[in-house]
């Protein structure tokens, strides 16, 4: 497994907070916050969804239902999960000038 680093620096160029990777050493990206806490986010959801797909993967093995039948629930649990992924949620924020939610 590659050694993964993951530092933050603030910018002499720009006085801006970025986040570097180094991948055994060597630096892969330099990411605004934004950009790392998408990633961040990416990466846990991705993680969650995989360990779910080989649970369902695991789980119709052990019990030898056909590989087929696993694949296709599989396939419809992501598309499951990117129709809500897709959905919009309410704004919390609130506009200072007006008082409303943003």
């Amino acid at each position: 497994m590659p050694d993964l680093v993951v530092s933050g620096i603030v910018a002499y160029r720009d006085k801006q907070p970025y986040v570097d990777l180094l991948v055994d050493g060597v630096k892969v990206a330099q990411l605004s916050i934004a950009d790392a806490q998408k990633i961040a986010l990416d990466m846990l959801r991705m993680a969650y969804r995989t360990e779910a797909d080989a649970m369902i993967h695991s789980f119709f093995a052990k019990e030898g239902f056909p590989e087929q039948a696993g694949a296709h629930l599989m396939k419809l649990f992501r598309e499951f999960r990117s129709q809500n992924d897709n959905m919009k949620a309410e704004g919390f924020e609130v506009d200072p000038e007006t008082g409303e939610r943003a």
